[in-house]
């Protein structure tokens, strides 16, 4: 009898490795020596929540819907993080100090169906960590619905509703759909300055001017400069009320747009 040389294990594993390839040329050239960038798989959930909590730390602007528990935060954008890899119109990408092995920077980017130059590599994963088939989906055989997730745990409705509706409705508003949309990108506040962010955004950008699509994102306000450097524009505003959360003053994000070849990205 003929046995398999091959465990599952073995299977899996290099199925894995071979996942985390990029669909373009690692940029050595952006990235300083000792990173590497890849892409995301379910493992990195718990690196990537602890990334995003140092990026956004409770107290923020931009926590005001917050539950006041940071334990219930975490758990909660653990959660979400992690249901990201069964979305098929959602692609992230990390980078790792190497030294450490640790995650420090990753960008979560919903790309439009027609973009092409994402898909080598790209997969989607089930609530068991294991990759599902992604041929069907990738030629829009089916649907994929997101689960729903309810407030966190202690959280104000009508504040996470409010922050939550306003993105969507700025989305709708500029056709989000039809972009490419850098949703997020937080890095360990450790290693800004070192350009690791800008080169999770210029490698993908640079797809987006070959394939002539314009590019969407929500800016805060720390982060618009580097936007503005890389291309974007600003062409309205989303304003949260804080003082409804009991702080101070108003909490203000720049919708941006990129035209594609707006600004050289190399």
């Amino acid at each position: 009898m003929h046995r398999c040389r091959y465990s599952y294990r073995s299977i899996t594993a290099r199925f894995h490795f071979e996942a985390m390839a990029l669909p373009f040329s690692h940029p050595n050239a952006l990235l300083p020596p000792g990173f590497a960038m890849s892409r995301c798989v379910p493992a990195d959930a718990p690196g990537m929540t602890e990334i995003f909590m140092k990026a956004f730390p409770a107290g923020s602007d931009f926590t005001f819907w917050w539950s006041p528990s940071i334990t219930v935060m975490r758990t909660w954008h653990q959660a979400r993080i992690a249901g990201r890899f069964a979305d098929p119109n959602t692609q992230q990408f990390k980078v790792v100090d190497e030294s450490t092995g640790n995650i420090v920077a990753w960008a979560k980017w919903d790309p439009p169906r027609s973009m092409e130059g994402l898909r080598a590599g790209f997969v989607t994963y089930g609530e068991d960590g294991r990759p599902v088939e992604q041929l069907a989906r990738q030629k829009g055989e089916g649907e994929y619905k997101a689960k729903k997730l309810s407030a966190p745990e202690g959280a104000d409705e009508k504040l996470y509703e409010a922050f939550f509706g306003g993105l969507r409705s700025m989305g709708e508003k500029w056709r989000s759909s039809e972009k490419l949309v850098l949703s997020l990108i937080c890095s360990d506040p450790a290693y800004h300055g070192r350009g690791i962010a800008s080169a999770l955004i210029k490698s993908v950008l640079a797809i987006a001017d070959a394939e002539h699509l314009t590019a969407y994102l929500e800016a805060l306000p720390l982060a618009a400069p580097l936007y503005r450097r890389l291309g974007f524009v600003g062409v309205d505003t989303l304003e949260f009320d804080l003082t409804r959360a009991g702080m101070k003053g108003t909490a203000v994000q720049t919708i941006m747009i990129r035209e594609p070849g707006s600004a050289p990205v190399v």
